[in-house]
């Protein structure tokens, strides 16, 4: 089966990469022309990535290290590309390099017991959008609130401030940026663990769409580009 590529670096950078910022074993299949990853990390925090691609086969990918491939990936020249899956194995050759990638065996790496229609279902009564630059404000903010690791969502009447604290811990100082200006009917704080900020700022993108459902406590943040989206749904903390 030949694997056709239209843009290396955007497989790379805007699907790949985040999804190795989250953990490092995963499995890929092709879904309705849609490469689909479900994986999670030790904190709890879940991915759901889609890549369009054409191809109409059936493949499961799985990657026992997500970083080596992205590696071995970008030793190619040029961005449009052709991969060969045959026996398990991902290769490649051209007149300067070749490699074979192996991947293991099914049932060895353990996905999440999501669907991606379980998890486009998902619903919120909270919604906003914060830009990407707001994302580096954040993280430059957690080398001054080292001792946390929590994100509060401090929604109220004029607009979402993004809060890194610990309010179980009064000595625990705090660092707050604007998020988002848009008018939210709601007034609560909503905190979350602060290594979405370090998972969101592995992603390529402008623009983040937060979606928070107060009943469930769950926050999705939400990237979309025209080949990739990528869904992360977080569990809300105790304050």
């Amino acid at each position: 089966m030949v694997i056709n590529i239209k843009d290396k670096s955007q497989l790379i950078n805007s699907y790949l990469r985040p999804i190795s910022a989250l953990t490092e074993a995963v499995v890929i299949k092709n879904v309705n022309n849609k490469l689909l990853c479900i994986a999670n990390n030790e904190q709890g925090l879940i991915l759901c990535a889609t890549y369009n691609i054409d191809l109409q086969d059936s493949i499961k990918l799985n990657i026992p290290n997500v970083k080596r491939l992205e590696k071995v990936l970008s030793f190619i020249e040029g961005n449009e590309i052709a991969l060969d899956y045959k026996a398990n194995a991902l290769s490649y050759k051209d007149k300067k390099i070749r490699f074979k990638y192996h991947f293991l065996d099914d049932n060895i790496i353990q996905s999440p017991k999501l669907s991606l229609e379980k998890i486009n279902s998902l619903t919120s009564n909270i919604e906003f959008k914060i830009d990407f630059s707001k994302i580096t404000e954040l993280a430059k903010g957690a080398a001054f609130v080292s001792e946390s690791d929590k994100l509060y969502f401090n929604i109220n009447e004029d607009g979402v401030h993004g809060e890194i604290t610990d309010r179980s811990n009064s000595a625990v100082d705090s660092y707050s940026i604007l998020l988002s200006e848009e008018s939210v009917n709601a007034d609560i704080s909503f905190p979350v663990h602060f290594d979405i900020v370090r998972l969101l700022a592995s992603s390529n993108c402008e623009e983040i769409a937060v979606k928070i459902n107060t009943n469930q406590g769950l926050c999705m943040f939400d990237i979309k580009t025209d080949v990739v989206n990528l869904k992360y749904i977080v569990p809300g903390l105790q304050s």
